[in-house]
């Protein structure tokens, strides 16, 4: 054991795009630090994870904009509360944290529908204010800024197009897992600066409309994006294991190139996991089989943590 925390130790950063912990601290009454949770701190550490971003996730049937804040709040509290835990607006500040055997918190929101119904500008200026650095554009259901691929929906609205201008002129990285292949095209095309897509599988390897098309990753690929490999076992399909997971992981850096892979379990988020990925002490096994099938270091490197840390960096740079 003690060898395996002195590796975990002098390893570089490990980030998970996507974890909906501060919904699970909701609904269940938890802290970060209590047991219970699939990517609370205590299995964060176990499996290396030192990047976390926690997504704020307004359910269908709540008050969106108020749902939000409401978890804004409570993920601030845990931080301030909580020694290990630091908030990262900037890539700088979540590899200090990460040198400095901390956890860095990074800040996203799942569905632009949690901006809530009225100046949808103004909320989003003041949840930048507070530390949030990633946006989804849609979830599940589309939004009056775009389709969703939970619904069939179509592609950017007008509204939609204002949103994306937005967020890139505060150096919001856009996330375009959960949005409809037109809306994620959209975006993608001509963008100035890398795209995200948080918590995504492959479409090639099973046909399931939340998973991104050959077309999708390659046009994320091209701006100097990511893909977070999601470890929903529906999503995954084959065997519902480690294995099938790396599977999707070698099929996007076949199609977008190994620089375009990253992680975004989804832990927290109420999905079916693969045998083997329990929780987010578990990762280390899917590193291990990925090494088997020949993955370099500086590959495993980029997936885990450094791929993700260059486009944010090339996203938070000034555009001519």
């Amino acid at each position: 054991m003690l060898l395996v925390l002195e590796a975990l130790a002098l390893a570089g950063p490990q980030a998970d795009l996507h974890l909906d912990t501060p919904t699970q601290l909701h609904r269940q009454s938890l802290t970060m630090d209590a047991p219970g949770l699939e990517a609370g701190i205590a299995q964060l550490q176990a499996g290396g994870t030192d990047i976390a971003v926690e997504v704020l996730w307004p359910p269908r049937d709540s008050e969106w904009l108020a749902h939000a804040t409401m978890l804004m709040d409570t993920l601030e509290a845990e931080i301030a509360r909580l020694d290990v835990l630091t908030l990262a607006t900037t890539p700088a500040e979540a590899r200090a944290a990460s040198e400095a055997e901390t956890i860095a918190i990074i800040i996203s929101m799942e569905g632009a529908h949690g901006l809530g119904d009225g100046d949808w500008s103004a909320a989003l200026d003041g949840f930048h204010a507070r530390g949030l650095r990633l946006l989804g554009v849609t979830w599940s259901m589309s939004n009056r800024f775009a389709g969703s691929s939970g619904d069939g929906g179509g592609g950017l609205t007008d509204e939609g197009r204002a949103l994306v201008e937005r967020a890139r002129a505060l150096k919001i990285m856009l996330d375009v897992s959960h949005a409809s292949r037109a809306a994620t095209l959209e975006i993608c095309q001509r963008s100035p600066v890398p795209v995200i897509a948080s918590h995504s599988d492959a479409h090639g390897l099973n046909e399931n409309p939340r998973n991104l098309t050959d077309e999708e990753i390659v046009c994320i690929a091209k701006t100097g994006g990511v893909i977070g490999v999601n470890f929903h076992a529906p999503f995954v399909g084959g065997a519902r294991d480690v294995k099938a997971v790396a599977d999707h992981v070698e099929y996007l850096a076949k199609i977008g190139g190994h620089q375009a892979v990253a992680l975004g379990s989804d832990y927290d988020g109420m999905i079916q996991k693969p045998a083997g990925l329990e929780d987010a002490s578990k990762l280390p096994a899917l590193w291990a089989e990925l090494e088997s099938r020949g993955w370099t270091e500086a590959q495993l490197d980029g997936l885990k943590g450094e791929n993700f840390l260059r486009a944010w960096t090339i996203a938070q740079m000034e555009r001519g």
